[in-house]
């Protein structure tokens, strides 16, 4: 494991009452995002342990519930790993995502809650604003808006392999895509306005446009590299 995990951005827990799993949680988040642990490595348990300050309890709470969203592995006496995703999987997902996803926001057009939608449009307007956005923001309101998306459609099957299909796709993108995030918001935009209207084809359309520019930059990206 990369020895920058000795230096992790979240502080160690002071102050009383703080839940050390949950902050345990948010930090191996944080470090498989920006790729202090990247895909394919062991996390080290004691490492983790003894860079947060905090004892393995919390941190192997931390660990199950990152197993649990699929962001990391782990196999029967062996320690855990961060998922490895590969270019025929990612590009199989999203043109999986594309059809359900498209399925998902044509039903949910006419049942979406029209205050967290707000909320949700008020955030991708600041987040596009700010001279510099955080890549653990842009995250953030994108798994809002998608997470909300598929839950209104109505359909629990339907929005869980969604969910399995978005981690799967979210973990091969974790090299950055720094380029894509200002777009990103501007299409999930583009999303919130087709749900405004509550016309289920603009919505399907707006939402297919969405992941297949985005498959088609990753495409881009890969055939730089």
């Amino acid at each position: 494991m990369s020895t920058d995990m000795d230096s992790p951005k979240t502080a160690s827990p002071a102050a009383a009452g703080v839940n050390l799993a949950s902050m345990a949680y948010r930090t191996i988040l944080e470090m498989i995002l920006d790729r202090r642990i990247p895909s394919g490595e062991v996390i080290v348990e004691d490492r983790l342990a003894t860079a947060l300050s905090i004892s393995r309890t919390p941190i192997r709470e931390a660990l199950v519930r990152l197993a649990s969203e699929g962001l990391i592995r782990k196999e029967f006496n062996r320690p855990y790993r961060v998922r490895e995703v590969s270019n025929r999987e990612y590009f199989q997902s999203m043109r999986l995502r594309e059809i359900l996803e498209g399925e998902a926001i044509a039903a949910a057009a006419s049942r979406v809650d029209p205050g967290r939608l707000k909320a949700i449009k008020a955030e991708m307007l600041r987040l596009r604003d700010e001279p510099k956005i955080r890549f653990e923001d842009h995250w953030a309101a994108d798994e809002e808006l998608h997470t909300l998306i598929a839950e209104a459609s109505g359909n629990a099957v339907l929005a869980q392999i969604i969910r399995d299909l978005r981690v799967t796709t979210r973990l091969f993108e974790l090299s950055g895509l720094p380029s894509r995030i200002r777009p990103d918001c501007d299409e999930h935009l583009d999303v919130i306005a087709a749900l405004e209207t509550g016309d289920p084809a603009q919505a399907r359309a707006a939402m297919e446009g969405h992941i297949r520019s985005l498959a088609k930059d990753v495409l881009g990206e890969i055939a730089k590299s």
